[in-house]
């Protein structure tokens, strides 16, 4: 059966190890356990990176040759960081996710850029920009329900989305660089319930100050932008195919970003549809080869 490189970044969405996924499935291990059982031989690489999943920092990875264990203790120590910082971190993410992502000896000499580029046949799970958005209002969802911080915030944020899908779109076009093989499953984003209790927290707090102030689903707004702006984006190359996943908004894991067992699920039985229709796809010359030989 054919040879199949997975990779999947920037985030996996199977992490925080919520209390509605103890075992830390996420998408990306589904699909890695059935392309596994269908028969093909697959190896899989995930780079989620959590507080560090940056679109700059899957460049950094690629371009200065980070092993694979130096990926894994990034996760190790942002998830540390995350359940130290976040309080929603410290109710769903229990101590002893470590023992959860091991790091074997091999994982030292094996570099993420040498095995990308030396694959035969590579694809890449994206899922990458929201987190750079939120780097450069300097606050995450939660911390927008102080009012000062968001006083601080730019009148606006679409110049930043912009950016966001440069970053991205820069992302896109080194992969393919590095092998032009490369098929990317380019993923959106999503709107939770937290956001919709978030953004609520936020309205009352202002109609406290201003009577007259009108609901505004702000989360909801900037989700569609990014998302519309990163479909378009995905038009322009051949190698880049959007994956519309709005559909987990009813697929959260409760007081939680990051979509439930269900939710992973669905992602899944998605991008396995593309993937093997892909995979037919590139065997047919082959096929039709074969077909005329034995005529």
């Amino acid at each position: 059966m054919e040879n199949i490189n997975l990779f999947c970044g920037i985030s996996s969405l199977g992490m925080p190890f919520t209390k509605e996924n103890k075992n830390h499935i996420g998408y990306y291990d589904i699909i890695l356990s059935k392309l596994q059982n269908d028969g093909y031989n697959v190896s899989g690489f995930s780079m989620s990176k959590l507080n560090k999943n940056h679109t700059w920092d899957l460049e950094k990875a690629l371009n200065e040759n980070a092993t694979l264990a130096s990926i894994k203790n990034i996760q190790l120590q942002s998830i540390d960081s995350l359940r130290n910082a976040n309080i929603l971190f410290k109710l769903v993410v229990p101590e002893k996710f470590k023992n959860t992502i091991i790091i074997n000896p091999s994982d030292h000499e094996n570099t993420l850029k040498n095995i990308y580029i030396n694959s035969s046949n590579p694809i890449f799970l994206y899922h990458g920009g929201p987190n750079d958005f939120f780097t450069f209002i300097q606050a995450g969802p939660v911390e927008l329900t102080d009012r000062k911080v968001r006083e601080k915030l730019p009148k606006d944020i679409k110049p930043l989305i912009e950016q966001c899908i440069n970053n991205v779109e820069k992302n896109w076009r080194l992969l393919h660089q590095l092998n032009t093989n490369t098929k990317v499953y380019a993923l959106s984003y999503y709107y939770s319930s937290l956001y919709d209790k978030i953004q609520k927290l936020i309205y009352f707090q202002e109609k406290m100050k201003n009577k007259n102030k009108k609901y505004v689903n702000k989360f909801l707004e900037v989700i569609n932008l990014y998302n519309k702006m990163l479909q378009e984006a995905s038009e322009k190359y051949d190698y880049v195919e959007y994956c519309d996943i709005t559909f987990l908004k009813d697929y959260c894991a409760p007081m939680d970003f990051h979509p439930n067992t269900i939710g992973n699920q669905l992602i899944a039985d998605m991008l396995l549809k593309k993937i093997e229709l892909q995979i037919d796809k590139n065997n047919q010359p082959t096929n039709a080869s074969q077909a005329s030989r034995i005529k």
